[in-house]
């Protein structure tokens, strides 16, 4: 976990010495939400020796994880392309004809991938809910009673049968 943050904020400062200020500055917001909400995950999860884990239960892990691990990487060797030409000269050549813009990384973003923008902004928008409600569900609220989590049914039994009788 702590190495995953220190990652990004790296790549974040990276950013900023290739000069290039809005990457910096959006590699560190999301960086800075995925720990917070990293964080507050863990924060909710049941303790590890809580947790029923039998022989079979553990087999049935590693090879879950196992097949999980061997099937990314076969997708991410089967999405490699070594024969195709490179696009990036497409949009260099096209940027200002295209997009109307001098600055070839806005063109990029605002013109040729307006909908993967749109869609990574309403990402960045559902974590922020997704924090928000973790941070809400911590709040502490007023303790309930004994009566309030207490199941019912013994109570509403007796009801029941004092109703009935004549």
């Amino acid at each position: 976990m702590v190495l995953t943050g220190l990652t990004g904020f790296g790549s974040a400062v990276a950013f900023l010495a290739m000069r290039a200020p809005d990457l910096a500055l959006t590699q560190l917001l999301i960086e800075a939400v995925t720990v917070i909400l990293f964080l507050l995950v863990f924060r909710y999860l049941p303790g590890f020796r809580s947790l029923p884990r039998g022989r079979t239960r553990q087999v049935i892990d590693v090879g879950l994880a196992g097949a999980a691990g061997v099937g990314t990487t076969l997708l991410i060797l089967a999405s490699l392309r070594f024969l195709s030409p490179p696009i990036s000269p497409y949009y260099l050549e096209n940027a200002y004809k295209g997009g109307g813009g001098k600055n070839v990384v806005n063109v990029l973003l605002v013109d040729f991938r307006g909908f993967d923008t749109l869609g990574e902004i309403m990402v960045v928008a559902m974590v922020a809910l997704a924090v928000g409600s973790l941070v809400r569900l911590g709040r502490r609220g007023k303790a309930r009673s004994e009566k309030d989590t207490a199941p019912p049914t013994q109570d509403l039994l007796d009801l029941e049968l004092q109703q009935r009788r004549p």
